[in-house]
């Protein structure tokens, strides 16, 4: 018997996969659970529809990442540390970064997408990680300065 799985069942199948089953394993047990729906034509139709829908909303999402990628290695943020007789004090944070992109670039990132990396509490020129959704990465360029 061809069903439409409503949940993921464990070594059987996933929700909206359509697949050949024992018609009294369907009759018995998936179908009286919850589990799965008869596939008929119209349901199949728009089990196929809605993963359509589904893969379009992801290219969309990914194109989207690139996008904001491309954003962030174009991007060089400058920070002022405050300093006394060549001596730096306190760091800039993970948040600040996140908070300048936010108001001046209009770029939304949770400050956990920036990976691990050295302090920035010394004039230079930094490179920080940026990991992001689908396995994108970025590299943001930060530059300190001594104030």
């Amino acid at each position: 018997m061809k069903v439409i799985f409503l949940e993921d069942v464990k070594g059987q199948g996933r929700k909206d996969e359509i697949k050949e089953v024992s018609s009294g394993y369907a009759t018995n047990f998936l179908i009286p659970r919850g589990l799965v729906k008869v596939a008929t034509q119209n349901s199949v139709a728009t089990v196929h529809k809605k993963q359509q829908i589904v893969a379009e909303e992801t290219a969309l999402a990914k194109g989207q990442t690139d996008l904001i990628r491309r954003n962030l290695e174009n991007i060089t943020l400058n920070f002022k540390l405050e300093s006394h007789n060549g001596k730096s004090f306190g760091q800039i944070t993970d948040q600040q970064i996140t908070n300048l992109l936010r108001d001046h670039y209009k770029i939304d990132l949770d400050k956990r997408k920036v990976k691990k990396h050295a302090p920035l509490n010394r004039p230079g020129n930094y490179k920080l990680d940026i990991k992001m959704e689908f396995g994108v990465s970025a590299k943001l360029k930060v530059n300190l300065e001594a104030n």
